[in-house]
């Protein structure tokens, strides 16, 4: 059922969601960028470490020891640094010029205007657009309400009202009519704006990148239009009332979405508790045991 209540995504939302997916396409480069400047800064000091370390024809054992780890520590930098580039270049799409814009992309100069108004972008001396510092500083904001969704409503997903089952994506193939979710509804019983809790969704899985065309559509206004609908068509807390047959009463929504959301608080805690001690297990199984060096091999 369709929520009535719900207002439709305004000129404001739409602007400020672009936004938002913008500066997340614009660091997917920076990120990367400035990890490499920190790097490249590291291999530069250990190589003048290894260099001085070289010097002199005799060494004590100490010294040897030392300048190995040091020679280690510059190989681990030059890798991480040959990775962090690689990342550079698969993301160079990412970036946006001022140049490209006034041709390719003519239709984002607005939102980016605003962005700048704003205090979130620049234009560097390449012509490049970059996020400024308030740039980093919301997307910053952006990540942490990223991972604020996933704890506290990814497990809404997917829950099955006849059983008081929630799906699992990991087990279950969540196929067929039995599964309803309820996102919206707990954001609605918690006073959050359910369309930033589906923005947060759909990034969350990157579907909006998926439309080869979305900065085109992001142009135009229309990219939102079906995370609009999907808001739209969710069930609210109204949806939810049903009638006990056998306390012959009406149970309201507000008291069905209660006990769904302590459920489900309670089982995406064991869920990230079960995914800790995974981990955990995996890295205690990929360290060598000690036991490895009492082995001989040749006699």
């Amino acid at each position: 059922m369709k929520s009535p209540h719900l207002s439709k995504l305004n000129t404001e939302s739409r602007q400020e969601y672009g936004a938002l997916l913008l500066l997340d396409q614009l660091m997917r480069y920076e990120l990367p960028r400035q990890e490499r400047d920190n790097l490249r800064v590291t291999v530069a000091q250990l190589e003048e470490k290894v260099a001085e370390l070289k010097k002199g024809f005799f060494h004590s054992d100490e010294q040897d020891q030392e300048l190995n780890y040091e020679k280690d520590e510059l190989s681990e930098a030059r890798e991480a640094l040959s990775e962090v580039e690689k990342e550079m270049e698969e993301n160079e799409h990412c970036r946006l010029n001022l140049a490209l814009i006034e041709t390719d992309d003519e239709g984002l100069e607005p939102l980016l205007k605003f962005m700048e108004e704003r205090g979130t972008l620049t234009v560097s001396e390449g012509n490049f657009y970059l996020p400024t510092a308030k740039g980093e500083e919301v997307y910053q904001h952006l990540v942490e309400q990223l991972e604020a969704y996933v704890v506290h409503f990814d497990v809404f997903a997917y829950v099955d009202l006849e059983e008081g089952a929630f799906g699992d994506p990991k087990t279950d193939l969540l196929e067929g009519d039995q599964w309803s979710d309820l996102r919206v509804a707990v954001a609605e019983h918690k006073g959050i704006d359910p369309y930033r809790v589906v923005f947060l969704a759909l990034m969350s899985a990157d579907k909006f990148y998926e439309n080869p065309d979305w900065k085109f559509d992001l142009s135009l206004g229309t990219l939102f239009d079906e995370m609009e609908q999907i808001v739209l068509d969710q069930l609210c807390v109204a949806d939810l009332s049903y009638k006990d047959e056998d306390e012959e009463e009406q149970v309201s929504g507000e008291d069905v979405i209660r006990d769904i959301i302590e459920q489900g608080n309670s089982l995406a805690k064991e869920r990230r508790r079960e995914q800790q001690e995974t981990e955990e297990k995996e890295q205690t199984e990929a360290a060598p045991d000690e036991q490895v060096i009492t082995q001989s091999y040749y006699w």
